[in-house]
């Protein structure tokens, strides 16, 4: 088995949130795809489970997610704030890749 090239942790995830434009995207379509049904058709956490996002971003970026889905792009004001939230994910985006063997940020 391949020793993996990078050791996903806070600090590393930010980073690559930071520098990659298309890891913020990714990050932004993996938590946005762990809210549920509801919480993703009613712009709002409704759910307290730990998964997707918190109840102050749940509107804004199931917004912005489903603009992204639909358009592939975020403009600019939106990527700013989407990259400055999506940091705080990290810990889902960590167990994101520890249960899918890949880090979701990345592909």
């Amino acid at each position: 088995m391949k020793k993996p090239k990078y050791k996903w942790n806070k600090e590393t995830i930010q980073a690559l949130l930071e520098t990659n434009p298309q890891a913020v995207y990714n990050g932004l379509l993996q938590i946005y795809r762990r809210q549920t049904y509801s919480e993703q058709i009613n712009e709002q956490t409704r759910d307290q489970n730990n998964i997707g996002f918190s109840g102050v971003d749940g509107r804004i970026l199931t917004s912005f997610a489903k603009f992204y889905l639909r358009n592939k792009y975020l403009s600019p004001k939106q990527f700013a704030i989407t990259k400055n939230k999506m940091k705080k994910y990290w810990r889902q985006l960590m167990e994101i890749s520890i249960q899918e063997g890949k880090n979701p940020i990345i592909g």
